[in-house]
């Protein structure tokens, strides 16, 4: 009797681990490619305030665009820290930066911050907990560049 029951587990398993490892695995190499995307867009996001000093809507709207792009809707936060100069008393100066809400101009020494967190999970990640029952976090990143212009 439990002869029967050993072999339809070893069915059971067996296809688990022959279709289920191949799919686990095509779907995380498209997950990876999608992360790299998503930090590719971040990096030249930042590069182009670095370099320009500006950031106008379309921009924005670019970068919300092409950050969504990739298979998985992503909700970013791109915040300005405003570079200021305080007298120390002792003659000399310090910098501490203060957060700002202007966005579209930038000043040299400014810091510009994006934050990107997807809002559901991939494929990847829900066929990875149906199968194997593993919950790997969302995607959540932050970069951040100092303007040089």
């Amino acid at each position: 009797m439990t002869d029967i029951f050993n072999k339809i587990l070893g069915v059971l398993l067996a296809f688990t681990v022959l279709a289920g490892g191949p799919l686990v695995i095509n779907t995380m190499s498209k997950d990876l490619t999608m992360n790299r995307s998503v930090l590719n867009e971040m990096t030249n996001m930042i590069n182009k305030v670095a370099d320009n000093g500006r950031l106008s809507q379309e921009d924005l709207s670019d970068f919300y665009l092409g950050i969504s792009s990739y298979g998985v809707t992503m909700d970013a936060e791109v915040k300005r820290y405003m570079k200021v100069i305080n007298p120390d008393g002792a003659g000399g100066t310090y910098s501490s930066y203060m957060y700002s809400d202007d966005l579209t101009s930038w000043n040299q020494g400014d810091i510009i911050k994006i934050t990107v967190k997807a809002v559901d999970y991939t494929s990847a990640q829900r066929i990875q907990y149906r199968l194997l029952h593993l919950s790997p976090p969302k995607f959540d990143q932050t970069l951040a560049g100092m303007v040089r212009k």
